[in-house]
């Protein structure tokens, strides 16, 4: 099991419809969890007109559970619900009302052991990062963590300080990386520069198909063949293979793989 955590500086610049387009793509057993403390998106987007069955109390119900006691073992797939459309990724759908978030607090630490117990990779959307509600258990429990943002000015000045707590809270145990959706006048290698953390990731400007992730819109008959598609799928690639060298131990090439991601080959070569 990998645990990748996908975050957002603020301003809404799509973590939500990567973590999924993630999942959508992943090639082998997956759970997206949703755990945005502001609040849910895929439940009443994507999967609106898609589930099929009752969605359950989704994280809201597994916080309630883990206040049952702390010697109680979390009941984690009681509350997960298979995504539409994709032959082996599950869903643990986050809160429907922010002022709930207050009772996620307790649940973030043992939810990080449950997660890592799980067969299977997760993919953790955490949305914005930075705040006294950020689940820190998460992050210090993940093999790599991706922050989510537009090469904008507004979008890379407030991820600045952000990255710089990231990566004190992480320190060497996970990879720290970027997934840019170009949407905004600077490049990839302007980005890194001014940040200083590796790109593993460009993301087209295609709303026809973002909207299907994130509102549920229908898909034009090239959407699984799309070019957003596919810089899913490396993105994912190289999350593996981050995984694969953090499980190994190596921690300088761990660094090396983004590094690597960031230097012009895989989603922006594929391009």
């Amino acid at each position: 099991m990998a645990l990748h955590c996908l975050v957002s500086p603020g301003g809404s610049p799509g973590v939500t419809t990567t973590a999924l387009g993630l999942a959508l793509t992943w090639p082998s057993e997956v759970l997206l969890a949703e755990c945005d403390p502001m609040g849910r998106r895929v439940l009443p987007g994507f999967m609106a007109d898609r589930l099929r069955e009752s969605a359950g109390a989704g994280l809201l119900g597994l916080a309630m559970a883990a206040e049952s006691g702390p010697d109680v073992r979390l009941p984690l797939e009681d509350y997960v619900v298979p995504i539409p459309g994709a032959d082996s990724a599950a869903l643990l759908h986050g809160v429907r009302d922010p002022r709930h978030g207050v009772r996620l607090g307790p649940l973030w630490g043992r939810l990080a052991e449950v997660l890592a117990s799980r067969p299977g990779d997760v993919i953790a959307d955490l949305g914005r990062i930075g705040g006294r509600d950020t689940p820190d258990a998460l992050l210090r429990s993940a093999q790599s963590v991706v922050m989510v943002l537009k090469p904008t000015l507004t979008q890379v000045d407030v991820a600045g300080p952000r990255l710089d707590a990231l990566k004190d809270l992480v320190g060497d145990r996970a990879a720290v990386g970027l997934c840019l959706l170009m949407d905004g006048p600077y490049s990839a290698a302007e980005v890194e520069r001014v940040l200083g953390t590796p790109v593993m990731a460009e993301l087209p400007c295609s709303p026809a198909d973002a909207q299907v992730l994130s509102d549920g819109a229908r898909p034009r008959r090239t959407f699984r063949t799309s070019l957003l598609l596919r810089s899913f799928t490396c993105l994912g690639r190289r999350l593996r293979a981050t995984a694969v060298a953090s499980s190994t131990d190596i921690g300088s090439e761990s660094g090396a793989v983004l590094s690597g991601a960031g230097a012009g080959a895989g989603a922006r070569g594929d391009r």
